[in-house]
């Protein structure tokens, strides 16, 4: 008899013996017995399992003594910009990975050395995934693009995605991003000078970067002029905004029931109407835009050299350039994805270089020096991805902020199979934690100075030396950030822009208070003292 049969015979036999067993049992002791069962399955899964017999119990981790309910996780989450979990890291020093414990115990390992990290993004990447739970509770955000796609799929998808995204064409973007910037910094005066007495106001820089690396996101993308600097409650901004930047935890929560309680999106609910209306909305301006531009190749069989040279937009680059005919449903993904990605972080990165330069007034006095040296007829003489690159403090100050805090703080994946970490058999389903905020500041690999601000550590050789797997702002490997440099020349557009213009300050006693939901932000915003320096 085949294997299969028996199995088959087997199992049939084992739920008819269960079935007249559970039969056999009063119902009064039914439902206790059911309801024992159930709490001796969760006290295993919970307090048994991973300090009695996970393979992963034998792995380093710090000395704290976790909370019963809520793991390490509560004590992390006291540090948004975690320093706790540095600090962990560092009480580990010479070890490869740590496991920490988050709700109901649930274990997280983190690579904390340049060789674990480097298998994990590197060597073995395709054997980690992004969790199912990370997927159905973001998805909604970043839209179904290059984020989620795994193995041969993601490949075939950034091969795709490549020419859109090449050293040559985001350079090429650079008068994209100066053209906004400079919206921006006649915004900040108009502010400034609004009440005639002073050249100086309170701006929450926060709000309005937040509204010009939109703006910036969707000229560069799609070639078109979004306005929600100058006019916030326009009704494509009001979407946006209320789809992915306004109570992002209650955004989270509302995604989470979505996702996991049946038909809850289908409730007529306040929260479920605002976002599908929203996702209506910001779906159908980007799914007009895609349609027009793909419409206007195929009537003409493809762009002319001169549409080619007009239409700088990564749109317009996917559709001339990629390998295969796009459809409007496929960029309408990836453009979402590279829309939220692209905005939230940068918009966050140069909120905190202004936190950093107005909390070391002597740095932003020395970088607004080699600008106006640099360039001394002003914005106007800046033109070209040459210009804005040949600043070097411009370009340390650009990595120190990176490095020292990530928009991004965390990432998570998951093991698709068995592996082998830094020597340590890792079972499937195992989630992995890349921490940025531990390998960015590790003073083992940055030295005793590492949770300084200090752009001059990019001039050190100790530092040239590093592995770039000390630096994952933009993660590293297969699966690094296909927008890095996008990001990195719009930030040195708006900051460079920024400090050339004004003094920025913080109030006398002024306490500024950050969280970390999904990037890092200043609570309740950032406003800082900006003066208008007029003779630029």
């Amino acid at each position: 008899m085949e294997t299969s049969t028996v199995l088959t015979l087997g199992a049939a036999g084992a739920l008819l013996l269960y079935n007249r067993t559970v039969a056999s049992i009063p119902p009064v002791l039914l439902y206790p017995l059911l309801i024992v069962l159930l709490l001796s399955r969760r006290i295993y899964k919970f307090r048994i399992y991973p300090f009695y017999v996970s393979p992963l119990r034998k792995l380093p981790r710090p000395a704290a003594t976790p909370h019963w309910l809520y793991g390490d996780f509560a004590t992390s989450v006291k540090t948004p910009d975690g320093t706790q979990l540095l600090a962990w890291a560092e009480e580990l020093s010479g070890q490869d990975l740590m496991v920490l414990y988050g709700t109901m115990n649930s274990e997280r390992v983190y690579p904390i050395s340049v060789r674990a990290v480097q298998e994990v993004l590197q060597s073995q990447c395709y054997s980690f995934v992004k969790p199912p739970l990370f997927v159905k509770l973001f998805r909604s955000f970043l839209g179904d693009g290059l984020i989620f796609a795994e193995g041969d799929v993601h490949k075939h998808q950034r091969k795709q995605l490549m020419p859109a995204f090449s050293y040559q064409h985001i350079n090429s973007l650079v008068p994209v991003f100066l053209s906004e910037s400079r919206r921006l910094v006649e915004f900040y005066r108009r502010r400034v000078y609004e009440g005639g007495y002073s050249d100086t106001a309170e701006i929450d820089v926060n709000s309005t970067l937040s509204a010009v690396t939109l703006d910036i996101i969707y000229s560069a993308g799609l070639g078109l002029s979004f306005n929600s600097l100058e006019d916030p409650q326009n009704e494509l901004a009001v979407a946006y905004r209320k789809l992915f930047t306004q109570n992002k935890r209650g955004s989270i929560f509302l995604s989470l029931l979505q996702n996991h309680v049946p038909y809850f999106r289908y409730i007529p609910l306040r929260g479920n109407l605002n976002l599908w209306r929203s996702k209506m909305i910001v779906r159908k301006f980007a799914y007009d835009a895609i349609e027009k531009k793909l419409a206007k190749y195929k009537a003409r069989g493809g762009m002319s050299e001169k549409d080619v040279k007009a239409d700088i937009d990564i749109i317009s680059v996917m559709i001339t350039e990629g390998n295969e005919e796009w459809t409007v449903e496929a960029a309408i993904e990836h453009l979402t994805t590279f829309f939220v990605a692209g905005h939230e972080t940068t918009a966050a990165a140069v909120t905190i270089a202004l936190y950093y330069l107005s909390l070391n007034p002597s740095l932003q006095t020395r970088l607004r020096a080699e600008i106006r040296s640099a360039f001394p007829n002003g914005l106007d003489s800046i033109r070209a991805h040459e210009d804005v690159e040949s600043l070097k403090f411009l370009h340390n100050v650009t990595r120190e902020v990176f490095r020292l805090m990530p928009p991004v703080m965390n990432t998570t994946r998951m093991a698709s199979e068995d592996v082998i970490i830094a020597g340590e058999h890792v079972p499937k389903g195992t989630f992995f934690m890349i921490s940025p905020a531990i390998m960015n500041r590790k003073r083992e690999l940055w030295g005793p100075d590492a949770l300084e601000f200090k752009p001059d550590r990019w001039d050190d050789p100790a530092t040239a030396t590093l592995s770039n797997m000390a630096f994952l702002t933009f993660l590293q490997g297969p699966r690094a950030c296909i927008g890095r440099r996008f990001a990195e020349l719009e930030f040195k557009s708006l900051l460079l822009s920024l400090i050339g213009s004004f003094k920025f300050s913080l109030r006398p006693g002024q306490e500024v208070k950050w969280t970390s939901i999904i990037t890092y932000r200043p609570i309740g915003g950032l406003p800082l003292q900006v003066q208008s320096l007029s003779d630029w």
